[in-house]
């Protein structure tokens, strides 16, 4: 009564109580339904949740690599043994060819067949070795149980059950534990955790092993503490009065030693014929009657007992079925059924295995559990337990050992009751008394004498041995008389005489750290100097070379390493100036560039114009100017073409061609046209000559060979040879052709083919057709369009071009460019567009809206700089970065924005509601904290998917965070980055076993470290940022709560937090959560500093149980506010 039976069967009980699944798979129902449970009125534990406590265990499991379908046998085994424990027998009287005597029958078939199912067996087999045991090996016989022999016989397989479980697990956990190359016969540190000594109602052989084993570690704990502490005083020649103590070796020998030990006398009467519980009790009476530790009982206790004098106290054992117990015999008809073949399942031969390895050891049987060939009989129980204990002993003798003694404050079980007179009592008993004692009239603290001059000869560095030290340590007056003894080879010393000494040694060595100390910082500060200095001249340098990675990398360097990022110094004025001329150089050189390439006059033009606006000279733009000028030069002669042509004089042509071949441009149309009709005018020259050569002459036969080539030629005819029919048959021909060309130039112009047109009119010239002719002059027309087209087009695309540059420029643009783009984006209307075209106006006029808005952005911009408005900078601003504008003013407003959120906030007197309105301005968003780092110093040693943490600073991810959100010292960034571990864990995002104590030590590192407390709340709002698990989510807000509950954010942080509250007090999930944080920070909102500071000491972290009980759900955070009457709030998730 008042004990409970093994934890694991509460635990499965307890799951199983929540999953209906669980509870249906092992046909599992409350403890007060199973017989191993119901005995003891304790089912439960005050403030233990079972179903919790199963998880740790299935974590546990797991950590030892116990996979799910094992899991499944080792529940199945632990339900089997309750449902054994819950088989009743009925007596009968058994008659058959065999036996004719008492036996028993099942009293609930229903539990046998429950049992049976979960142990893989066969109910008839089940059944038949519950009731009957078998002797004989040819001729065998079946001898009927006693309802108590087969109840006995039940529990036996049952106890083999959970040892073969037991087992087993030991097994597979040292076999996880082992390691490749691990030696056994290493230095180790063993904890030995013993049961404590029991004195119960009802006390067996249970109780005789544990308390026998209690004797044996207080024997040895006197033989330390007293026994050598004295032979070490005589060992040292130093003479110090003896204490007593209780020496309860007797009573050792009176339990284990042979042959007249009670343990030996429990096996000699189990192997006696005829032995029996009473039998023994008279003998041990009779051996041991001399004895002073051992006892007859009162009358009251009955004639069945026997007591023992503990040291602890005096003992009343029962020994009805102790020798029973002390057997641990399963007979063979259970034991089998353990074998392959009798259950289907294997497991159940795994347990077997386990569970006799570990004995057969012990009694030097093979490890497989087979017997020698010579057969040996097996020790008792109790041999066994002395066997294991000697070994044990044995392994003590070889430590040095340190005690833990645990004390009960009483002997009621309660908590919160301390009863002195019985702590004093155990104080006694055990010895502690007589140590202090010991320990009060001797001197405690022994030092070698070699090992004290290695640790205090800093107090006099001339001293050669042990004894110079200690006499000049005398002469000092360190050495105080009477407190100390020096023995043979060790200094003995009292604690008075040991502070002393130490307080001297440390004053030496705190001398000696503040030189040490003051010769680090000072050679620290000189490594920092010169690397300032360094860092300076690197950027210097830097400058000289106009390299803008190397400045780049100078700048980055100042801002990680110098005090405010040395924005104070001129070389970082001058380096960060130095980058925004170079960025605008490279943009400049590419404009040039790109023109260049292309070929287009505007581009290039307005290439040239911004590179001279911002007086940049290179070899780029003196290329550029000469490229200009070669194109102006045959823009000039172009236009001597055309006008050429319009004159049609041979002269014009002969020159205008001229000047095109010198300049190279025999390919152009321009060129060509003007070939063709200078080709043309020479041949009329030519035939017009001929043809007065041939009046001249008077050769008729010349003169019709001359005209009949001018109607061929389209050469007018003379007046007097109108009457030549050959040649007016020619001019015929020719006149057809004439409309055939002027029929092709029609379509071709009308289709808008520029390459046809351009081809045509060669023929029309070639053809000699007046340029005054109306087809030629529309063909004309369309050629003059699409240059003067392609003309606009390439002055859009350099005007687009310049104002895409000065967009992201520092100089920024002005409405002139603007102005610009909107001419020439005017010009073109009413042309006609190919699909490509129609995209490069569309792009030009999303660069005008562009660029109309960043206009706009930096008019708005100027005018919140002047009126100092912080929610209008902000907007600004962030629409400034939207838009990627580069100008100087953003750079000044960023600077005001950042001077005003340095500033600490004035929290203004007034209702929460009022703090709460002005908490909700976009300046208090957490991401806005004047003293969280930068987005780079944050992935400051980050470089893998460096981008990607820079742009999560302030969402979550599952990733440990690079560095502290906040700027704090290079020891606390540490602690910093274990706070995110911990958070992470809890909320499920990293694997651990125990979320609980992820939590907590979350919460007493905020609460020991005040610096630590806003960099809390800013990693769990960065985690609550976009967070797509609902889980981690509400793991989140509870870890807020309860953060918030034990301590708050600082002054300069509070107005952040309220508005990341107010932003998510609306929302459907988390508003409970919300709200119940605002409650807490409106109930600490009139302390000052100190009062907060008294509330967060007088504070308790909560308990591993509670937060797992929260977060498990069985209990709320607002349960204790709300039973106050606090808050009426229940969270939806």
């Amino acid at each position: 009564e008042g004990e409970r039976n093994y934890h694991v069967f509460y635990q499965l009980l307890g799951q199983a109580a929540k999953d209906a699944e669980l509870r249906a798979k092992y046909d599992l129902g409350p403890p007060e339904t199973f017989f191993y449970l119901n005995q003891s009125s304790v089912k439960t534990i005050q403030g233990v949740c079972e179903a919790s406590e199963f998880s740790k265990l299935i974590d546990a499991l797991q950590v030892f690599g116990v996979d799910q379908e094992t899991m499944d046998q080792i529940w199945q085994t632990v339900s089997s043994i309750l449902h054994l424990g819950n088989i009743k027998f009925d007596h009968i009287h058994v008659q058959n060819a065999q036996t004719n005597q008492d036996g028993s029958k099942i009293a609930n078939p229903g539990e046998l067949e429950l049992a049976a199912k979960h142990l893989g067996l066969a109910v008839d087999c089940l059944e038949k070795a519950l009731l009957f045991h078998s002797y004989g090996t040819r001729s065998v016989v079946y001898i009927p149980y006693k309802p108590s022999e087969a109840a006995q016989a039940r529990d036996a397989f049952a106890k083999s059950l959970y040892a073969g479980l037991f087992n087993y697990l030991g097994q597979r956990i040292n076999e996880t534990l082992k390691r490749p190359g691990c030696n056994p016969s290493n230095k180790t540190i063993g904890v030995l955790d013993i049961f404590g000594f029991e004195i119960l109602q009802t006390n067996s052989f249970e109780q005789l092993c544990i308390n026998f084993c209690n004797e044996r570690l207080q024997s040895h704990f006197n033989e330390e503490c007293f026994r050598i502490e004295q032979e070490e005083y005589r060992a040292e020649g130093v003479e110090v009065e003896e204490i007593g103590y209780n020496d309860n070796q007797p009573c050792l020998d009176m339990l284990e030693k042979k042959p007249s030990g009670l343990f030996a006398m429990i096996e000699e009467e189990i192997n006696v014929p005829g032995g029996s519980d009473l039998n023994w009790l008279q003998k041990i009476y009779q051996t041991h009657a001399a004895s002073d530790y051992l006892a007859k009982p009162s009358p009251k206790d009955g004639r069945d007992c026997f007591k023992i004098l503990h040291y602890a106290g005096d003992v009343v054992y029962r020994v009805e079925g102790l020798l029973d117990k002390s057997k641990d015999a399963l007979h063979h008809d259970l034991d089998v059924l353990m074998d392959p073949g009798a259950s289907n399942k294997k497991f159940l031969t795994v347990l077997k295995q386990a569970r006799i390895i570990g004995p057969l050891k012990d009694r030097g049987g093979n490890e497989d559990g087979s017997a020698g060939k010579k057969k040996k009989s097996q020790p008792t129980l109790g041999m066994q337990f002395c066997g294991q204990l000697r070994t044990l002993m044995k392994k003590l003798f070889q430590t040095k050992p340190h005690f833990i003694k645990c004390l009960k404050p009483n002997m009621e079980k309660k908590g919160g009751l301390f009863i002195a007179e019985e702590i004093l009592t155990q104080l006694q008993y055990t010895g502690i008394v007589g140590l202090c004692k010991i320990r009060q009239i001797g001197y405690p603290e022994r030092m070698p004498l070699d090992e004290f001059f290695d640790r205090y000869k800093a107090l006099d560095f001339s001293k050669r041995s042990p004894e110079e030290l200690i006499m000049k340590m005398a002469e000092m007056c360190i050495m105080k008389p009477g407190l100390w003894v020096l023995g043979h080879t060790k200094l003995l010393m009292k604690h008075e005489q040991h502070n002393y000494v130490s307080d001297a040694l440390s004053k030496v060595q705190l001398k000696a750290a503040l030189m040490v100390q003051r010769c680090m910082r000072g050679w620290w500060q000189r490594r920092w100097f010169q690397r300032m200095r360094s860092i300076r001249d690197f950027i210097r340098q830097a400058i000289v070379a106009r390299i803008k990675d190397l400045l780049t990398e100078g700048l980055e360097m100042m801002d990680m390493e110098m005090p405010m990022k040395g924005d104070h110094l001129p070389e970082k004025v001058a380096a960060r100036k130095l980058v925004a001329r170079l960025v605008d150089e490279e943009k400049a050189e590419a404009m040039l560039a790109s023109a260049m390439e292309t070929k287009d006059m505007a581009q290039l033009k307005a290439a040239m114009a911004y590179a001279q606006e911002m007086q940049y000279a290179s070899a780029a733009l003196e290329a550029a100017q000469e490229l200009l000028k070669k194109m102006e030069q045959e823009l000039h002669i172009r236009n001597q073409l055309t006008q050429a042509i319009s004159a049609r004089t041979i002269d014009a042509l002969q020159a205008a061609v001229a000047m095109a071949t010198e300049a190279n441009m025999e390919e152009t149309a321009e060129v060509k046209q003007a070939k063709t009709i200078l080709h043309r005018l020479e041949k009329e020259a030519e035939l017009k000559a001929q043809y007065e050569r041939a009046v001249a002459a008077g050769s008729r036969e010349e003169i019709d060979r001359v005209l009949t080539q001018m109607a061929e030629a389209g050469v007018p005819l003379p007046a007097d040879a109108r009457d030549n029919l050959a040649a007016l048959e020619a001019q015929t021909k020719h006149h057809q052709s004439v409309a055939d060309t002027k029929h092709k130039l029609q379509t071709a112009t009308a289709a808008n083919d520029l390459a046809a047109v351009q081809e045509v009119m060669l023929e029309a010239h070639a053809a000699g057709i007046n340029t005054e002719d109306d087809t030629v002059q529309v063909a004309n027309q369309y050629l003059k369009g699409v240059d003067q087209k392609k003309a606009d087009m390439g002055a859009l695309m350099a005007a687009c071009r310049t104002l895409e540059v000065k967009m992201c420029s520092t100089g920024g643009i002005d409405r002139a460019e603007l102005e610009v783009v909107h001419k020439c984006i005017t010009a073109l209307v009413g042309y006609e567009f190919s699909q490509e075209e129609n995209s490069q106006i569309n792009e030009a006029q999303k660069i005008l809206r562009k660029g109309m808005a960043v206009q706009q952005c930096t008019d708005g911009l100027r005018k919140a700089l002047n009126e100092r408005n912080y929610e209008d900078l902000s907007a600004m601003h962030q629409k400034a970065e939207e838009l990627e504008v580069k100008c100087q003013i953003v750079e000044d407003v960023a600077k005001m924005i950042k001077e005003m959120e340095s500033q600490t906030p004035e929290i203004p007197m007034g209702t929460m509601e009022q703090i709460l309105e002005i908490a909700r301005a976009t300046r208090w968003q957490y991401h806005k904290y004047s003293r969280l780092r930068t987005r780079e110093q944050f992935a400051k040693g980050k470089y893998l998917n460096r981008r990607k943490t820079i742009d999560g600073m302030f969402f979550f991810s599952k990733d440990i965070i690079p560095n502290s959100m906040i700027d704090l010292p290079t020891q606390t960034n540490k602690i910093a980055v274990n706070i995110n571990k911990c958070l992470l864990a809890f909320c499920g995002t990293r694997r651990t076993t125990y979320p609980a104590s992820s939590a907590q030590a979350l919460m007493e590192k905020g609460k020991a470290i005040s610096s630590l407390r806003d960099e809390v709340f800013v990693q769990i709002c960065k985690h609550l940022s976009q967070n797509p698990d609902r889980k981690s989510m509400q793991r989140g807000w509870i870890l807020l709560c309860l953060c918030i509950e034990l301590f708050s954010p600082s002054v300069e942080f509070e107005l952040f937090l309220l508005n990341f509250m107010v932003k998510h007090s609306n929302d459907e999930l988390w508003a409970d959560y919300a709200n119940f944080c605002l409650q807490r920070l409106e109930e600490e909102l009139d302390l000052d500093e100190e009062a907060l500071a008294t509330n967060v000491r007088q504070k308790q972290v909560p308990s591993i149980d509670y937060i797992t009980a929260v977060i498990n759900g069985e209990i709320t955070i607002f349960d204790k506010y709300r039973n106050a009457g606090k808050v009426a709030i229940k969270p939806r998730v």
